[in-house]
């Protein structure tokens, strides 16, 4: 018998704090998950993608994208670490494209006695922003290349990036 493992791996489970379904994600996610939840996520992992003057943007709603009538401008740090405004296009993709997993969650599972380990989370919540963030990877450089075959992308997956606070997500081409 051959075994192939799911991109996620079963460990993941012992950072969560409800118990149900604990060993198995299908019972995990059938007790407390709703169909509707777990459609939305399904949204989450293939978000809508425009582009504009070459520059490639993921958004919530493409029928709602709004060409901004400014400049493209993104943010990069200057040698003083300070944030400066940059129109060169790895500047305003990796600016634009820059997600705060845990801004992003206004809900987080209670566990009792966590203490804080690094931005303003639990150690098992930054495990699990960080686990959150490299599946987005996986699922946005799929559909990334879906849209877009001719391009390459990099992604980022860093603490406190740019003016986002916590673990944050982005990409930009190569």
């Amino acid at each position: 018998m051959k075994i192939f493992k799911g991109l996620l791996d079963q460990a993941v489970l012992e950072c969560l704090s409800s118990n149900l379904g604990i060993g198995e994600y299908f019972s995990h996610v059938g007790n407390l998950v709703t169909l509707e939840k777990a459609i939305m996520v399904i949204g989450i992992l293939s978000p809508d993608f425009v582009e504009h003057d070459g520059h490639i943007f993921w958004c919530s709603n493409a029928h709602e994208y709004q060409l901004n009538p400014h400049p493209l401008n993104g943010l990069k740090q200057n040698g003083k670490g300070k944030l400066e405004v940059s129109q060169d296009r790895y500047d305003v993709e990796r600016y634009r494209n820059n997600f705060s997993i845990n801004q992003f969650f206004s809900t987080w599972e209670e566990s009792g006695d966590e203490k804080v380990f690094m931005v303003g989370l639990s150690k098992e919540n930054y495990r699990l922003c960080h686990i959150f963030a490299e599946r987005l990877e996986y699922y946005w450089r799929e559909e990334l290349v879906r849209h877009f075959p001719e391009r390459t992308f990099d992604f980022e997956i860093t603490d406190d990036l740019l003016d986002e606070y916590g673990v944050c997500l982005t990409f930009f081409q190569s």
